[in-house]
Parts: structure tokens; sequence; C-alpha cells
């Protein structure tokens, strides 16, 4: 069968650049709206044959941050001679690109709409307008270190949802959580110095903190405080789920840091339901009598310290490296024990409704 030949369309007299880290169907999504067009009449005008679109592509505004749109060889090459950047800089820009599994001498520009193989939350709003020009959200696959924007003091949260019902919320105010952004600063150094040591040490400490935080034991008041000034003192409760990794994240980095360096003394066997040496020495560190409780910790947790990981495949800035133990998919809050609030009684009823503000 002879070969395909498929003209390269006129290019674009606007210059639209990707931002770093960005998705690929928002950033077509942005290419389509410059050109006052949707998604699909973009698509199609290059020659490629639009996929089956999910419901939420068909609205021309709106930020896409569970799907991702796959394009294969000739579908992008179409979109870099449109757009007149180099294929390789589109592809270093946009984590997703090249990910389309395409079969040996593709011929005809094809496209596929998927649930996103990454977990992208939607960027800092204030640098988005500056990059951009545009109010518009742009989804980003953004590193565990770029989740806060220390110039904003924004945590990028992504989409959470609470009894099937999306909430508008996608980022928490840090301008009263000075802790945390002293311990982003001391991110950024731990992993300069560490390397692949302090990803492995992260895993550890982020799974710890998180089972400790879904615990809620009584004694915890260092968290549910540090929720109500996220939340500006508006539903505590609904804050202390949906910004569970910005609430212990000072705690996760003092324990990713003392895992790292964890000393060579405190390897010694551990006994069922004994006290162990690290676990006194954890709760000294973080303040917390309560961890010298063996329970609190999976077992032969020290043999987990020793263990030395690989060098992480990817460099960070050409493929975000995120931390997520638990769930990387948008949150259910009701499963991290966040129950939504009853509709309100009549007046005659004998049961008030309940508050979050608690």
């Amino acid at each position: 069968m002879p070969r395909r030949h498929h003209p390269a369309p006129h290019a674009s007299i606007w210059r639209l650049a990707p931002v770093q880290w960005e998705t690929t169907v928002s950033y077509l999504q942005r290419l389509a709206r410059r050109h006052h067009l949707n998604t699909a009449e973009l698509l199609h005008g290059l020659g490629i044959h639009p996929p089956l679109l999910h419901p939420e592509c068909t609205k021309p505004y709106g930020p896409y941050t569970s799907i991702e749109l796959y394009l294969n060889a000739p579908s992008r090459g179409l979109i870099a001679a449109f757009v007149g950047i180099p294929d390789q800089h589109l592809a270093h820009a946009l984590p997703e690109w090249n990910r389309y599994r395409d079969k040996p001498d593709p011929q005809s520009p094809r496209a596929r709409l998927r649930l996103a193989s990454a977990y992208a939350v939607t960027g800092c709003p204030r640098c988005t307008l500056a990059r951009t020009g545009q109010p518009h959200p742009v989804p980003q696959y953004l590193p565990d270190t770029h989740l806060i924007c220390r110039r904003h003091r924004t945590w990028m949260l992504g989409h959470h949802t609470l009894a099937d019902t999306r909430l508008p919320v996608e980022h928490a105010d840090l301008s009263r959580t000075p802790e945390i952004l002293a311990a982003h600063r001391i991110h950024i150094r731990f992993l300069r110095r560490q390397g692949p040591a302090a990803d492995h040490a992260l895993a550890l400490a982020m799974n710890l903190t998180e089972t400790w935080r879904r615990a809620g034991p009584a004694e915890e008041h260092i968290w549910p405080a540090r929720a109500r000034r996220i939340g500006n003192n508006k539903r505590a409760r609904l804050w202390y789920a949906l910004a569970r990794e910005a609430i212990t994240y000072p705690e996760t980095i003092a324990l990713a840091q003392f895992l790292a360096r964890h000393p060579r003394t405190l390897h010694v066997p551990e006994r069922p339901g004994r006290t162990h040496p690290l676990h006194t020495a954890i709760a000294t560190l973080l303040d917390r009598p309560r961890l010298e409780n063996p329970a609190l910790y999976p077992d032969q947790f020290s043999n987990r310290i020793s263990y030395t990981p690989g060098r992480h495949p990817y460099p960070r800035s050409q493929s975000p490296y995120r931390h997520n133990p638990f769930n990387p998919s948008p949150t259910e809050l009701t499963k991290l024990g966040y129950q939504p609030p009853r509709p309100r009684t009549t007046a005659g009823s004998k049961h008030a409704p309940p508050t979050n503000n608690q």
C-alpha cells in the first residue's frame, strides 16, 4: 500500500507557546480558543480525525485535569507545523505529548481521548495570568516541588469531590501558614543534597504522616489548627481533608530529612509490641509522645529505611515526579472521613443541622 502524504497546514500567525508541564489537551484548548474554535474544530481543521469526545470536551472553556488527549506521530507533526514550534520543544514542555503508542510507520493522523495517566492540578491562577495573559485555568502535571507557589503563597490542591459533587476549590491559601512555606525551602535544599535517597525518604514520610492524620487522635492539635488557618476559620473539617498534604507538610519534610540521615545506631532488631529507639527518636523530633507507640508504624520499619533506592530514570525537569502514596485520582472526601452537611430540617424538627465550622 503506498504511503499517504499529509501536507503540512499553513502556519498560524500566532505562536502560542506551551506552559511548562501543561497537559496536552489544555494546550490544544488554548490554541483552539486563540483561533475562536473549540478543540474538535481545531483537530478537524488540521486533518486529524477527532476522537470520541468526553462530554466535558465539548465545552469551549474549562480545565481538564482528569482526561488527556494522546496524539500519534502524524498528528503531532501537523500541530507542530501549525504552531511553528519544533516537535522536540513541545515534547520538552508537555509531559504527555509523545506518549501515544504508535504502530510501525503510522500513516493517518489519529488522536485518543483517555483518562490521564498522571495526576494534573490547576496551576497558580496569578502565575497563569502573567504567563498566558488569559484568566482561564491551565492544568499542569506539577512535580511535588512545584505544588507550592511561594510568590503568591498558594498550594495547588487539584480536583476533589464530596458525595459525587465536584468542589469548586482547587487552591489553598498559605498566607497564614509560614511554616509550610519554610518547609518548602527546606524541601528544595533536601532534594539537592540527598539526590535519590530523598525520594525514598519522602515516600516513607508521606505514608506515615498521612496514616497518622487519618487516625485523627484527640491529642493532635497542630494539624487541626493549621487547617483552620488555611481555611480562614471556616469549615475546618473540610480543609483538614481537602488540604491533607499541606496540613502535614512541615512534619513530612522534617521526618524525611531524619529518615535520609538515619543513624546506624538505631538499627537494632524490632520486637513486636515493644518501643523501638527509632520510634522514640521520631516522637521526640515531631514533639508527639504518642508516636512512640509501635502500632503506628509498619512492620520492620527500620529495614525499609535501610533500603537504598536506585536513581530515578527520568530528570525531574522533563518527567514530573509526584509522591502520592494513596489515591492519585481526584479525592473523594467522604473516604477521608468528612461527611457532607445534612439537608436543613424544617422549623418543627427536633434535630438541629450539624455545623462544619468545628
